[in-house]
């Protein structure tokens, strides 16, 4: 048999080590590691943002691998800077330095790793480094010298181990312009010893803590025939999560924040598509590329960027890319005070809605929530209360309470504590935690008044709206959601909301068109979604459609026995309304077997308030037919 062909290619390698690190370690191992750790945190989070690949690591030391000179660089740039304010704000123990070293050359590709001399040379411009600083190779410096504002420093043709390379020094603060003779040995006892590597997405100009990216493509388009949806008529976007940049997970409230408020302030743009907060954050913690995600969610535009906490310092990096034309439109950097977070998110949207050229409308509701949560404790308990009340489970649901409780014990008045504290109730609900339905409905409806009372939030009529279908007071919990929409008229939530009441509400050709807004703006839908969907369909006599729909629950959602029950209740009806009693009985089968309580009463109690009557007997007849009992 042949050998197989040895793979290569031409890349960008970025390397990095820890200055003295065997010392650190010799002197206070625990603190030599947690130092380590922190800053790792930072430098994963970096590769992650920027698409950089690491391929390889020992110790303190790192590989990565790049398709971009520039990127490599500019990131470089920021890892250093980040790491020298890490060191101004902790203290001498806790404090580390890194060398970088960046070349670009051919490769050996064995699996997910690279050998060959485009690594050797990058491991030798890491050891010839300055503290603190950069060294690249002379075709690096060639590309990335007219495509920056750096300032570089030539230090010619110099001998490292067994090779001579042509070293270039990137001019940062704190390192100097140094001179070296040609015949200067690097002394290398560790090869390689590398930390880390990341890509910044562009080609960029560094001046005043801002960056801006040319023009021009410089990574691979999205490939438009993989994409999962057909692009919108209008410029559509995804917000990735904002990466913690700190080391400290507790900090992931900030960057999850800001994200979810910028989502929220484009979504009120009527000229720009916005991919909901729950698809967005299914790409948290995830290293995926742009395309990927353009891709995936139909979108042409992905903004992406990281927080970074240091005591009341707050540095924020934001980047808009264009997918489609693989180009990188602006990225900025933000370094502010705490206190300036939503004057950032301001200028983040306000960038992007002058490079998409759309109007952005705030509205009441985004008023009303930036002036209840201007204060960061606030914001802290809003954003990580959200976030475990999304779980939608037994444990997420109560530490949402304990943190709702909170807010609202600090803020009474507040038109955010109340509608939050009204879901909370509805969840209650939801979850079979309570053994007085009555009475939690009637908190959860407590709550809502007084979030309608205290300002206008969409979320507040969107609950308002179901507390009064579940009373049957049709009229009422339409015009509720018809007002919620009109204060977030593109909010995915509040779509999802308009979509279920209007089918309940005797107009499922109205819901079916929101229900689809709303699954097209979250491909990463909850199966309750689905379910508005397919009875939806059922409603307005398109059964093959609604059966298709329930068979998808069925296959997409194997651990959710509660949307299972629904689906299956849903196709035991259909298969009955063709006639086909053997698949009928065996939905139904299957159905008992999840929910074997299920009862035409408790089912007419809690899910089917129906206003088309003669719909719901035809319904419940043909669950009768299979069996269900009446209590």
């Amino acid at each position: 048999m042949a050998d197989k062909k040895t793979e290569r290619k031409v890349t960008v390698i970025l390397a990095t080590d820890v200055v003295g690190y065997s010392t650190k370690m010799e002197e206070n191992e625990e603190q030599t590691l947690a130092n380590l750790k922190a800053c790792r945190s930072i430098i994963d989070g970096l590769i992650k943002e920027h698409h950089g690949r690491i391929f390889n690591t020992a110790g303190d030391s790192v590989l990565a691998e790049f398709q971009s000179a520039v990127e490599a660089v500019i990131c470089a740039s920021e890892f250093q800077n980040t790491i020298k304010e890490r060191n101004n704000s902790v203290s001498a123990e806790e404090q580390m330095q890194f060398r970088l070293g960046i070349n670009m050359g051919d490769v050996v590709i064995e699996g997910d790793n690279l050998y060959g001399e485009g690594v050797n040379v990058a491991a030798r411009l890491e050891a010839l480094a300055q503290s603190g600083g950069i060294c690249l190779s002379k075709n690096v410096h060639e590309i990335v010298n007219k495509k920056t504002d750096f300032q570089f420093h030539d230090l010619g043709e110099q001998k490292v181990k067994n090779a001579v390379v042509h070293a270039v020094d990137v001019t940062l603060d704190g390192t100097t312009q140094r001179k070296l003779s040609k015949s200067q040995q690097i002394s290398q006892t560790a090869p390689w010893k590398k930390y880390l590597a990341a890509v910044v997405l562009t080609t960029a100009i560094v001046g005043g803590g801002v960056w801006w990216w040319q023009q021009q493509p410089d990574f691979k388009p999205a490939d438009q025939s993989k994409f999962a949806y057909k692009l919108p008529d209008k410029p559509s976007i995804a917000v990735l999560p904002f990466n913690n940049m700190s080391g400290e997970p507790s900090q992931d409230y900030l960057g999850d924040g800001l994200t979810e408020n910028i989502i929220s302030v484009l979504a009120n743009s009527p000229n720009l598509f916005v991919i909901s907060r729950n698809s967005s954050f299914t790409y948290k913690g995830k290293a995926t590329k742009v395309q990927e995600v353009a891709e995936q969610l139909g979108v042409r535009y992905v903004l992406e960027g990281s927080v970074q906490k240091s005591g009341e310092k707050l540095r924020v990096t934001a980047q808009l890319v264009d997918a489609v034309d693989g180009k990188h439109l602006w990225a900025e950097r933000f370094d502010r005070k705490l206190d300036d977070l939503f004057a950032v998110q301001d200028e983040i949207t306000a960038k992007i809605s002058e490079e998409l050229q759309i109007e952005l409308t705030v509205g009441e509701q985004g008023k009303t929530w930036r002036k209840e949560i201007n204060d960061p404790e606030l914001f802290r308990l809003v954003i990580k209360g959200r976030a475990h009340y999304q779980n939608q489970s037994i444990e997420g649901h109560h530490e949402a309470e304990r943190l709702f409780t909170e807010l609202c014990n600090l803020e009474p008045e507040g038109a955010v504590c109340h509608t939050l504290m009204g879901w909370l109730y509805f969840q209650k609900l939801q979850l079979g935690l309570t053994k007085d339905p009555g009475k939690t409905i009637a908190l959860a409806r407590k709550h809502a008044e007084k979030s309608i009372a205290a300002g206008q939030l969409a979320n507040s009529f969107g609950l308002y709206a179901i507390l009064e279908l579940f009373a049957m007071n049709y009229d009422s919990a339409l015009a509720n959601i018809d007002h919620a929409l009109e204060l977030g008229p593109s909010e995915t939530d509040v779509l999802a909301i308009a979509g279920y009441i209007k089918y309940q509400s005797g107009e499922p050709h109205k819901a079916l068109s929101l229900t689809k807004l709303a699954i097209r703006k979250n491909p990463y839908h909850p199966p309750l979604f689905l379910l508005n969907l397919g009875y939806n369909y059922l409603m307005i006599g398109e059964d093959n459609e609604a059966d298709a729909v329930f068979k998808s629950i069925l296959s997409g959602t194997a651990n959710n026995l509660r949307a299972n029950a629904e689906a299956l209740r849903g196709l035991s009806a259909t298969a009955v309304f063709r006639g086909d009693m053997d698949k009928a009985r065996e939905h139904f089968r299957k159905m008992i077997e999840i929910d074997p309580k299920a009862s035409v009463a408790r089912l007419m109690r809690v899910i089917y308030v129906w206003k088309d009557k003669a719909f719901l007997k035809k319904f419940l007849d043909a669950l009768r037919k299979l069996g269900l009992p009446e209590a």
